[in-house]
């Protein structure tokens, strides 16, 4: 069976998966919102303002918490091991992980500088004590967060969508459909552009976790794109409230650059898995 086929059974069970995926974005939501009056509550006791680190920690830690929570929730709501949440093989995938940063590493890297380059991102005053916080912060979460999302978008909901139909085919589209629209909703931008590069970020990742049979290509990607995204951004000064606005017309052309690279890597997962097909697993249940 394919990854995001290891839910599905005799029973469509449409409603089970629709109170699963409120469960998930509710709960990260629920602990990001307690986080962040932690991380308020916090400054002003230390008497600091801006963008801090608890501020960052407050953002990052919520997200990673769906690695546990995602495996929660399938095993609840599915009584699918938890494990079978990371791979066909119900295993990290150390090979198929280095391989990949291999990869992306520095297509991501010359991706992030050109694009950088050329936004015009808004400077601030950084003391070298919230610098070094942030970049510590930055390099000890961030990754683990954007595999919070992985093993919640790319994981749990994708397989829930992918079981509400009985043809492959169609179940690997409504998969794709509804994960991806999941995953652009849940960053509430109103910007076109920046929508769109959500959509084609989220459906390229389905698709290499198709193909690929677990989340660990997809986590290279995400983690890759948003540590060094961070890291960039503080050696530019910049402001992070201001870069993390998505309002209208903070997007433009150039977040075509990072959808072609998406794309591109997709074609290369593509050709890798071009003689064996997406890899298979059989259905574990405990």
């Amino acid at each position: 069976m394919e990854y995001q086929r290891v839910l599905a059974g005799d029973q469509r069970r449409i409603g089970r998966g629709i109170i699963a995926i409120i469960l998930l974005v509710g709960g990260m939501f629920g602990m990001t919102l307690g986080a962040v009056q932690i991380a308020f509550r916090l400054d002003a006791a230390l008497g600091l303002s801006g963008y801090t680190a608890s501020i960052q920690v407050a953002a990052m830690l919520p997200i990673a918490l769906l690695i546990p929570w995602s495996m929660f929730l399938q095993r609840w709501l599915y009584g699918v091991r938890a494990a079978s949440l990371t791979s066909v093989l119900n295993v990290f995938r150390t090979a198929v992980f280095g391989k990949a940063m291999l990869v992306v590493v520095p297509l991501w890297t010359i991706n992030l500088v050109i694009s950088n380059l050329v936004m015009d991102n808004a400077t601030t005053t950084w003391s070298t004590a919230s610098l070094a916080s942030i970049f510590l912060v930055t390099l000890l979460l961030t990754p683990l967060q954007a595999a919070g999302e992985e093993y919640g978008y790319r994981g749990l909901v994708f397989r829930i969508a992918a079981s509400w139909a009985k043809g492959p085919r169609t179940a690997l589209l409504i998969g794709i459909l509804v994960s991806s629209v999941v995953f652009a909703v849940v960053h509430f931008s109103t910007d076109p552009w920046v929508n769109l590069y959500y959509v084609v970020f989220a459906s390229t990742l389905a698709v290499i976790t198709w193909r690929s049979g677990g989340l660990e290509i997809g986590i290279v990607i995400h983690a890759v794109n948003n540590t060094l995204g961070f890291l960039i951004l503080l050696v530019l000064h910049a402001d992070f409230t201001a870069a993390n606005d998505r309002s209208n017309g903070v997007g433009s052309a150039i977040m075509l650059l990072p959808c072609t690279l998406h794309i591109a890597l997709t074609a290369w997962v593509w050709w890798q898995t071009r003689s064996s097909g997406p890899v298979r697993t059989r259905v574990q249940r405990t």
